[in-house]
């Protein structure tokens, strides 16, 4: 007995239910979607604790946090972003496939990036074409990794691979026509391996400026002068991917014609605007902080939240670099002095120091001391590398240390002087 009610709709010979394919066009970059979520989640997260920041530096933290992430999401959104050029006609009667006399009427949208291009071609809802479907493409060719051998075989690159697979699949011709203006030295034409060669050298210089955007961060908690050295030089590798893209890329501008009124003109698009801007602000930023660093270093600390002692020690043992010997012997002299070894001799060092004639002191460090070996000769090359400038300049201020009552270094002193005032022991 065949069945009968809800359980039977949609169905046909008690099969279960079946559901025509919903094929969706995709309407935006999965990846620049997920970088753009990533940097709102970390921008949020550090938003949800300025209201336990109290005072101006509340302000100060979220104008630090802001300009930072702004950076670095604008590296990585550009590096991955198919906006670099676009081309964009709209109404454009153009034939759809292949074996098909009929034509269409859509817009036709084309974005370029560092890695490929990406072509959109959309008709309106009341034109279905020829055989009565949704017309609503959008097809991605990427040229990187290896630029292969002439031709479309299975040893030619990755565009010329694509272009031909989309061949085989019946891919609409207004998205074949334009990636075939791609194609590496297919009929002679050039334009894929120019664009190839920009996006390359882009890609490489954005790259770095992904760690030195980081450095740069890093420094900021240390010393500001040099912080600034590495923002500036985040944004001028930025601004030189701007840089390497118009230059490498073909000088004739690239016009794909479709009719005599309908021509898809290559523009800068967003991204490389962008990647340009957020480049000389970086660079304007450095140099800012650089003058604001030598003529207001307190308030310039203030709004780093940068202890200024911290950043003048730094500055310091960079200037002036201790050996690793001379560190280990004031911590031994220091150890003695805390035992009390250096009145371990009873009377006998009392009576010295008695004796002793400190008018005698200037005297004693004009001297070579006896119980330092004289230093090794060091050529110009060791001089240069191992003194600052300041150094070099300047006259050695400091005395070395006096010595200690006990050791034998003192005992060698008090000798010298009994000999020079010719006093027996």
């Amino acid at each position: 007995m065949a069945s009968s009610g809800a359980f039977t709709a949609f169905r046909s010979n008690g099969a279960p239910t079946y559901y025509g394919s919903n094929k969706t066009p995709f309407m935006a970059d999965i990846l620049e979607s997920g970088l753009i979520y990533a940097f709102v989640i970390v921008t949020f997260s550090f938003y949800v604790i300025l209201p336990g920041i109290r005072g101006n530096e509340r302000i100060y933290t979220f104008i630090r946090v802001t300009v930072t992430l702004f950076i670095g999401s604008v590296i990585m959104l550009c590096n991955y972003g198919y906006s670099w050029e676009t081309a964009k006609s709209t109404n454009v009667r153009t034939k759809y496939k292949a074996g098909s006399a009929g034509e269409i009427t859509a817009d036709i949208e084309v974005y370029m990036g560092l890695r490929g291009i990406n072509v959109t071609l959309k008709a309106d809802g009341k034109d279905r074409g020829p055989f009565n479907e949704t017309i609503n493409y959008n097809e991605n060719f990427d040229w990187r990794w290896e630029q292969g051998r002439l031709g479309f075989g299975i040893f030619a690159g990755r565009f010329n691979q694509e272009f031909r697979a989309a061949q085989f699949r019946g891919t609409p011709l207004p998205i074949i026509w334009i990636a075939e203006y791609f194609t590496f030295d297919g009929e002679g034409i050039r334009w894929g391996r120019h664009y190839r060669q920009a996006g390359w050298y882009a890609h490489i210089l954005m790259w770095l400026a992904l760690p030195l955007w980081i450095l740069t961060i890093i420094v900021f908690f240390m010393i500001l002068r040099y912080a600034a050295f590495m923002l500036a030089l985040t944004g001028a590798t930025m601004v030189a991917a701007n840089i390497a893209w118009a230059s490498v890329r073909n000088v004739n501008e690239l016009v794909i014609p479709f009719s005599a009124e309908h021509k898809l003109e290559f523009h800068y698009g967003p991204c490389f605007y962008l990647n340009l801007f957020t480049g000389i602000m970086c660079v304007i930023l450095g140099a800012v902080i650089e003058i604001l660093d030598l003529r207001y270093p307190v308030e310039l600390t203030k709004f780093f939240g940068v202890d200024p002692l911290q950043a003048e020690e730094l500055e310091e043992e960079e200037t002036f670099p201790l050996t690793k010997n001379t560190r280990k012997d004031d911590e031994v002299e220091l150890r003695r002095m805390e035992n009390g070894e250096a009145r371990e001799h009873g009377p006998s060092s009392a009576a010295l120091l008695e004796d002793y004639d400190y008018d005698d002191d200037d005297e004693i460090y004009n001297k070579a001391p006896l119980f330092k070996p004289p230093p090794a000769p060091e050529t110009r090359f060791h001089k240069r590398r191992s003194r600052g400038l300041t150094q070099r300049l300047q006259k050695p201020r400091r005395r070395p240390p006096p010595p200690v009552p006990g050791d034998d270094r003192f005992a060698n002193v008090q000798d010298s002087i009994v000999l020079r005032r010719g006093c027996n022991p």
